[in-house]
């Protein structure tokens, strides 16, 4: 499946390969998130805007760089059956510590609706086990992504909808 991906993917202009254009683990981060914001069939604009702000930041990119990785993420996303392409490139090549980062993302997604649904939960927890990280890190990095936007609603004067922790 990589393979197809990186066939897919390798060439703009008969030269660039994608790990000079797009590196596959932007292309999986990507798609993991948009496949979050997408989980409760609801895909709203405040998860577009976190997916496009967490990229930015993440990866450094410019605005056309996200929206570049996001038509090829989304592509890619089409083209898939499951998570496992994504995850495994994120698996195979990141820290314990760049996990976590990856799944706060994940969480701040969740959370950019100010609603949790069952079925981002249990995406949430589908991505620990194919992420192999310990439930502990998926709970930190919920924590991180609930005091982020915590902190974010404190700056702007708004309340969170959010449930207290459980």
């Amino acid at each position: 499946m990589l393979d197809k991906i990186k066939q897919f993917l390798s060439h703009t202009d008969g030269s660039e390969r994608i790990t000079e254009r797009v590196p596959e683990e932007q292309v999986a981060v990507a798609a993991i998130l948009l496949e979050m914001a997408d989980a409760d069939m609801d895909f709203k604009p405040e998860e577009f805007r976190e997916i496009m702000i967490q990229l930015r930041a993440y990866f450094g990119l410019s605005k056309e760089q996200v929206e570049e990785l996001l038509t090829i993420s989304s592509q890619e996303r089409e083209k898939s059956t499951d998570l496992f392409a994504f995850t495994n490139a994120i698996a195979r090549s990141y820290t314990p510590e760049k996990k976590q980062e990856v799944l706060t993302m994940v969480w701040q997604v969740v959370f950019a609706d100010d609603r949790l649904d069952p079925y981002e939960d249990q995406l949430a927890g589908r991505l620990q086990t194919l992420l192999a990280v310990n439930h502990s890190v998926l709970m930190a990095a919920k924590t991180k992504a609930r005091e982020i936007q915590k902190a974010r609603a404190d700056r702007s004067g708004a309340a969170s909808a959010l449930p207290p922790r459980r």
